[in-house]
């Protein structure tokens, strides 16, 4: 799924959350808790909201929704016909630059490609860590530290 590492990568963007249609987490830049699948919840109802109102007021389809608070955005996107991309921006982002980048990227997305891409693992940025380095390091730094000194009595 490079298109959603590639969203991840902008500076601007602090989470990024892809949430299926039923407002289910599918995949996030942050770990996976209890508030990251209420929140997808909660986007999900927001979204549905959004839609209506649109189409109420004969505004045509909802394509993006933002919602601005004291500390930053939020933006949902719909990515497919069954997905949908959440992205939390700082206050001082560049909204319609991030928007537009969004845009790109979901623009020229499939259905099938996302389907397709769903199937493997998202990529973290764990993923670049090579573990003999790690444990090289730590190693290393084990053996930087002074000797252990047993203070018990005998």
């Amino acid at each position: 799924m490079s298109w959603f590492y590639d969203i991840t990568q902008n500076p601007h963007i602090d989470v990024a959350l892809l949430v299926d249609s039923t407002g289910k987490l599918v995949a996030t830049t942050n770990r996976v808790g209890s508030e990251a699948q209420r929140v997808a919840s909660m986007i999900k109802a927001a979204e549905v909201l959004a839609r209506g109102l649109a189409i109420e007021l004969g505004r045509g389809e909802m394509h993006t929704m933002q919602l601005s608070t004291k500390n930053g955005h939020l933006i949902v996107m719909p990515a497919g016909s069954a997905h949908y991309l959440i992205v939390l921006t700082n206050r001082d982002a560049p909204l319609e630059t991030v928007t537009d980048e969004m845009q790109r990227m979901l623009g020229g997305l499939q259905e099938d490609d996302l389907k397709a891409a769903l199937q493997r693992p998202v990529r973290t940025p764990f993923d670049d860590l090579d573990i003999a380095e790690l444990i090289d390091a730590v190693t290393t730094w084990l053996h930087s530290l002074p000797p252990y000194q047993d203070n018990v009595r005998r």
